[in-house]
């Protein structure tokens, strides 16, 4: 098991070099030791869910733990320290934050961090799941070597310690080849990951809108009908929806057009509102739920947990940004 070094107000040190082989056979080059700070742990009120956020190289790394009381224990992990893709709803969006793929020892190390400080393995009635959700900040596809190479060596690192490891990526396909690769390495190192497509919109133009760096909508449905096809896999579709933006009747028109037969389910997200946009939570859910359901396409209404601490989708701790990266909000 990966272990850490003491931890105080020095930093903590990620393990000592470590080799692994992948499915496919190929080794996994050794790591260099590198140097950590862990800075705060933020527990929230209303649910089980523990933020840590660290530094490296003297930017914030931020990792949530989720319990939901169903037998895994979640990590909630980034891919990059921040995004360029510019997405309307990201809470990020409005901060110049220096964009850096992390390397697989930042987000392993963490990780191992995370289950150490909470006893997990140690506690009598202990969770049998470990799921990693590539959900943080950053876009994963952008950093795809890096994190197939943290899947690796958490799979090797736990398989011991968990009945079944495996990972979520949550992605807006910023490149079709991207994805083509991802569907690859997935494949053929046989790697149990889940894919989600953040869709939030079934209009081209508007989705264009919301999120400026993704592909073309069509094409991106159907690399989520290749990856399920070749590798076996499950996949969703994340959908937050926004009052008067894609809550629309035609809006559910399209979305019945795009994924009646699929057998690829529907998860609505609750739209955490940001101040810096004039966007407002719909309070169409059940309607939308009920005609999809009614036409065979599955549904789930998901209220991510940790919402008051940043850990929801698309909200950070910006005062921790601010804070140790030094950042100020864009200019307009």
């Amino acid at each position: 098991m990966l272990s850490f070094h003491s931890i105080s107000n020095s930093g903590i040190y990620l393990p000592e070099p470590l080799t692994v082989l992948m499915n496919a056979g190929t080794m996994l080059h050794r790591y260099c030791e590198e140097r950590m700070d862990f800075l705060k742990k933020v527990y929230s009120k209303i649910d089980n869910t523990v933020k840590f956020i660290f530094s490296s190289e003297g930017q914030i790394i931020e990792l949530s733990y989720i319990n939901k009381n169903d037998g895994k224990d979640i990590v909630c992990v980034p891919s990059q320290t921040s995004c360029r893709l510019g997405c309307k709803f990201c809470f990020l969006s409005d901060y110049d934050l220096k964009v850096r793929n992390l390397k697989p020892m930042e987000i392993v190390s963490p990780v191992s961090y995370v289950i150490e400080d909470l006893e997990l393995l140690e506690r009598p009635l202990r969770n049998n799941v470990l799921l990693i959700s590539v959900m943080g900040c950053g876009e994963p596809l952008a950093n795809l070597s890096n994190v197939i190479r943290m899947c690796a060596v958490i799979a090797e690192t736990y398989r011991n310690q968990y009945k079944t490891v495996r990972f979520a990526v949550a992605s807006i396909i910023p490149k079709p080849a991207l994805m083509e690769k991802f569907i690859e390495t997935v494949k053929s190192r046989e790697l149990p990951v889940k894919f989600h497509l953040s869709l939030h919109s079934p209009d081209e133009a508007v989705r264009k809108e919301l999120m400026p760096g993704a592909s073309p909508l069509h094409g991106s449905i159907e690399q989520v009908k290749k990856f399920m096809s070749l590798t076996g896999n499950s996949a969703e579709i994340h959908y937050a929806l926004i009052n008067k933006v894609n809550d629309r009747d035609k809006d559910l028109e399209t979305l019945i057009g795009l994924f009646e037969n699929t057998g690829i389910p529907i998860k609505f997200l609750i739209y955490n509102e940001k101040p810096s946009v004039e966007f407002e939570a719909s309070l169409r859910v059940s309607h939308f739920r009920e005609v999809l359901e009614s036409r065979g396409i599955k549904t789930e209404f998901y209220i991510p947990p940790g919402r008051d601490i940043g850990s929801s989708c698309g909200q950070f701790l910006m005062d921790y940004y601010e804070k140790f990266n030094k950042i100020s909000k864009k200019k307009k």
